[in-house]
């Protein structure tokens, strides 16, 4: 067994990513003195996070974890145990802690260096980071521990995580055209989580978002969707929302569905009561139920919205 398997002992792989910089240099830097090194009992080696950091320090060379003073190893052993174990308990913990405290910028920045780090697949940030965590402090919410102030601060919070992560996607090339998505949450929703999450996966997947926001009447998708001639619309549904309201929409959307204007319907949420839709009449180009963006994410890779091909909506939810 190997003597340094501290959370807080990094491969210089690890010092690379965290300073942006070649492997080789770290390399270097401990072949130099200039970091102090261990090494495991099969001659690897291993650099203390403490000296990492105060190298950064003395170089000015910024890492993620700058914000988060004195914190740095409890957000470094959160992060990595997300990026390797596909966990987000620790984070989930950290943040809830940081919660009680009042520490909600702290919470923030927290997603964002989370959202934004190579190793974590956008749509799991999302499904298990982000959707997680707001499970977590509903349950917190219904038992007593947490004001509803509390609630709002955190939604508030991860909304402008997603807004600044939003600011990091690429532009797409100028005149190039997009097929275009119409987005929002479901009437009763004042949440824009879901929602803000599907925008920036499609925004990634090179689409045209037109967001609406939370709360919109089922009528104003329709509406949408005709004036932009969009070929995908998109609504995200979260309690107190049910499979009911969830057929309601569907049955609302395929009232105003015109031939002329022809899309693809796309519905996320909780499916774990999934809506009745055999006596439903379903006009769509296609139907998608997703209960997690990572099938919406690959359905979107494979294609959804843009093709004239039937989805097979037990297969999908």
């Amino acid at each position: 067994m190997e003597r340094f398997n501290s959370d807080l002992h990094l491969t210089t792989s690890q010092v690379a990513e965290l300073l942006s910089v070649h492997p080789s240099t770290v390399k270097r830097w401990c072949n130099d003195g200039d970091l102090d090194v261990d090494k495991t009992d099969g001659g690897h080696r291993r650099i203390h996070l403490q000296d990492v950091l105060r190298l950064s320090a003395d170089r000015a060379i910024p890492t993620f974890l700058d914000p988060f003073q004195p914190y740095e190893g409890h957000v470094w052993t959160a992060v990595n145990h997300a990026v390797d174990s596909s966990s987000f308990h620790r984070v989930h913990s950290l943040a809830m802690g940081w919660l009680t405290r009042g520490y909600i910028e702290r919470l923030g920045a927290l997603f964002h260096a989370l959202g934004r780090h190579p190793g974590v697949p956008f749509h799991r940030f999302c499904d298990e980071g982000v959707r997680g965590f707001m499970r977590e402090v509903g349950e917190t919410w219904r038992s007593g521990r947490l004001r509803v102030g509390e609630e709002h601060m955190v939604s508030e919070a991860l909304v402008e995580v997603l807004v600044k992560l939003r600011a990091e996607i690429p532009a797409p090339p100028a005149g190039e055209t997009r097929p275009v998505a119409i987005v929002g949450s479901m009437e009763g929703d004042r949440h824009n989580i879901g929602g803000l999450c599907v925008r920036l996966i499609l925004e990634s997947h090179g689409w045209e978002v037109f967001f609406l926001g939370a709360d919109v009447p089922v009528e104003d998708f329709a509406a949408m969707q005709r004036t932009r001639s969009a070929d995908l619309v998109c609504v995200s549904f979260a309690p107190p929302n049910t499979a009911a309201d969830m057929k309601r929409a569907i049955r609302i959307l395929g009232e105003f569905y015109q031939d002329a204007h022809p899309y693809t319907l796309a519905l996320g949420g909780d499916l774990s009561e999934s809506p009745f839709l055999e006596d439903l009449e379903i006009p769509f180009r296609e139907l998608g139920l997703f209960g997690s963006l990572e099938q919406f994410d690959r359905a979107l890779g494979d294609g959804l919205g843009v093709r004239n091909a039937a989805i097979d909506i037990d297969e999908v939810a």
